[in-house]
């Protein structure tokens, strides 16, 4: 009989156990929002709570009034992001629920921005019949057609150069299918940006609103974007990808110079979209799309967009004089190799822009900034046997001539001075220059006229050795650095 009573008993005690472990019974609260929050807080009786966590004592796991509270915050944040695809991803972790209320969806930027919109046509002089779009000539009558917006209350309108490169006045069209007349009142060829003028009374009485220029260099990749334009003349049409990748060097085909720190974006970009804006997901102007890279002329998932704190800085300079002057130092370079490494005895990864050539009487070369020197191996390989070559600039870091380029489009005016620290010979120099006035003709035209006289005088100074009648019998290699020789003979 008391075995029988102490069976029951212990099985009882047992039970008890179990349950308690299983949750059956009532459990202590779980973690908060306060206590997730820090990684050292494991529990709420294992850290001290503030007055705000003593008064509100912390809910249950069956409380639904702050069920975001319980989770982690990323998990929230990738939540959100697969709930709405088409919000922003700038998702607050500390404050989730409140974020997502401020986000705007993709029809309601549309609707913010489409009035703001525009479509140009611009009638280009002569005979030829071609149509330009996005810098494509096709064959087809003498129009460009192009997209625009809103710049200001003063009926200001940006674009590309490209657009209106050729005219002084266009048609700018409205989603509404209103047109007014503009003006042409400033271009860039270089950084590809034009600025046009509606004088038309009516067109004040509509108060279009401008849209606002955000930061471009708070842009991150991977970040969602929106373009608008009018792709072969589609007006109000609206495509949205992410930003590829920021700082892009464009090369312009037209001036020969490149455009610096454009926006690579996959956002579908075709003939027509060019001018249009580039929006965050604040509905923001990020960037001016302006060129797209195709074999065929169409979107192949490569677009670029001039920044937008490149207009920023811009702009007002056109609308002031009608055209900005951009500084300019007066050389080429290219990425150092590990063959021009090796030729020059540096490190196989040595980073820097190797200057090729000098353009004559260029900022460059008033400051004594050498140009590489070549010869041919007895394998019939081009060997770079000496120049210099750019590792810094103003003490950033230069790894390529992009670097170079992208700090004098953002930073620099013409008339200001930066210092160019070059390897030269193994060892660091310091070469103070002037910024002048980027002249019209490509670098490339420059380098190759200053090339080509120091080829002419290189072949006038053969043709006196060849016609001199006691040449020497032996003369001694040219070695860089090393002082000249005596020679052997008289």
């Amino acid at each position: 009989m008391y075995l029988f009573i102490w069976i029951i008993v212990s099985f009882l005690v047992v039970g008890a156990y179990f349950a308690g472990t299983m949750n059956l019974l009532p459990s202590l609260p779980l973690f908060t929002s306060s206590t997730i929050s820090s990684p050292s807080a494991t529990a709420p009786s294992q850290s001290p709570q503030s007055p705000q966590s003593e008064s509100h004592p912390a809910p249950l796991l069956s409380s639904t009034k702050q069920p975001s509270s319980l989770v982690n915050p990323s998990m929230v944040q990738a939540q959100q992001q697969e709930v709405n695809p088409d919000e922003g991803n700038n998702v607050s972790t500390t404050s989730s629920l409140a974020s997502s209320s401020q986000k705007i969806s993709l029809p309601e930027i549309f609707k913010k921005t489409e009035n703001s919109v525009v479509q140009i046509t611009s009638t280009r002089p002569g005979s030829d019949q071609i149509v330009t779009l996005n810098g494509r000539e096709i064959p087809q009558n003498n129009i460009a057609l192009g997209s625009g917006f809103v710049y200001d209350q003063d009926g200001r309108i940006i674009t590309n150069h490209h657009v209106v490169s050729e005219v002084d006045e266009v048609d700018v069209k409205f989603v509404d299918g209103d047109t007014y007349t503009a003006k042409v009142v400033g271009k860039d060829p270089y950084s590809d940006i034009g600025v046009l003028q509606i004088p038309d009374r009516e067109f004040f009485d509509k108060r279009v609103t401008p849209l606002k220029i955000a930061n471009s260099s708070e842009i991150e990749v991977g970040e969602q974007i929106i373009a608008i334009g009018n792709p072969f003349g589609l007006s109000g049409t609206l495509t949205t990808g992410v930003v590829s990748q920021i700082g892009r060097l464009l090369p312009n085909d037209v001036t020969g110079y490149s455009i610096a720190n454009t926006i690579q974006t996959d956002a579908a970009i075709n003939p027509g979209n060019s001018g249009g804006p580039l929006l965050d997901m604040k509905g923001e102007v990020v960037g001016m799309n302006t060129a797209i890279f195709s074999n065929t002329g169409v979107y192949s998932g490569v677009g670029f967009a001039v920044p937008s704190n490149m207009l920023l800085k811009e702009i007002p300079v056109l609308i002031d004089k009608g055209s900005y002057v951009h500084p300019w130092l007066g050389f080429t370079a290219r990425d150092v190799s590990p063959d021009i490494a090796e030729s020059l005895k540096l490190p196989r990864n040595f980073k820097g822009a190797a200057v090729v050539s000098v353009v004559e009487n260029s900022p460059a070369d008033k400051a004594g900034i050498r140009g590489q020197a070549t010869d041919v191996n007895f394998v019939g390989n081009e060997q770079v046997r000496s120049g210099d070559i750019v590792t810094k600039i103003d003490n950033q870091p230069v790894k390529s001539m992009d670097d170079v380029i992208s700090y004098l489009d953002e930073s620099k005016k013409v008339g200001d001075k930066v210092t160019l620290t070059v390897n030269r010979e193994g060892q660091d120099v310091e070469v103070p220059i002037t910024l002048e006035e980027r002249p019209s003709s490509s670098p490339r035209l420059l380098a190759a006229s200053s090339s080509s006289s120091q080829q002419q005088q290189q072949q006038q100074d053969r043709e006196e050795e060849e016609s001199n009648p006691n040449p020497p019998l032996f003369r001694f290699p040219e070695i860089p650095g090393f002082p000249e020789l005596p020679k052997l003979f008289p």
